[in-house]
């Protein structure tokens, strides 16, 4: 009857094991930015507006896992946290950028950076990523509702990752905030 018991709680332990490692990791560790600058902005000039490209950058902190980042989606709001009166409130984005894990060793490997079997491996914050190709991430149509709108301070766009973490688990970052900056 031991025996059952200890077979029983086994498989239980064996089952949950299992579902954890289907569950989905959502991090507050992935840091996030864009440059040049940290806002989504516009230009308008002759009546013509111009969007600038960022590139994304990204860091992971001490200890977190590496990450593949396959997509991103983004939301735009007003001042009132209400959604943007445009027909582009929400979008996609398709990525495949890697963020290596928040670990620092003595001679990291040209492939594969550091990990915990490297030599002098520490939790230390992972190296910055900078995507080489620019976004546009602010859609025509939610620049023009903006200029509409007045160009209230206050607009916003909250983004949120997803992929992978290097174990293999799907990942969600939590959801930043990004400012609508105004034109000069």
């Amino acid at each position: 009857m031991k025996r059952l018991l200890v077979r029983a709680a086994m498989a239980a332990a064996l089952v949950g094991l299992l579902a954890a490692c289907t569950t989905t990791v959502t991090s507050s560790r992935l840091q996030f930015t864009m440059s040049p600058t940290g806002n989504l902005g516009y230009e308008v000039d002759d009546d013509t507006i111009t969007i600038a490209a960022r590139n994304l950058v990204f860091r992971n902190t001490a200890g977190q896992v590496g990450v593949t980042l396959t997509g991103l989606l983004i939301e735009f709001f007003d001042e009132n946290d209400a959604a943007a009166p445009a027909g582009d409130n929400a979008n996609v984005i398709s990525l495949n950028v890697y963020v290596p894990p928040g670990i620092q060793c003595d001679e990291p490997d040209p492939v594969l950076g550091c990990t915990m079997q490297s030599e002098g491996a520490r939790f230390a914050p992972g190296p910055q990523v900078t995507t080489e190709q620019g976004y546009q991430l602010l859609p025509i149509s939610v620049a023009l509702a903006h200029i509409t709108a007045g160009q209230p301070v206050g607009w916003h766009a909250d983004i949120t990752f997803s992929g992978f973490t290097a174990i293999g688990q799907a990942f969600t970052s939590e959801t930043y905030r990004v400012s609508i900056a105004p034109p000069n």
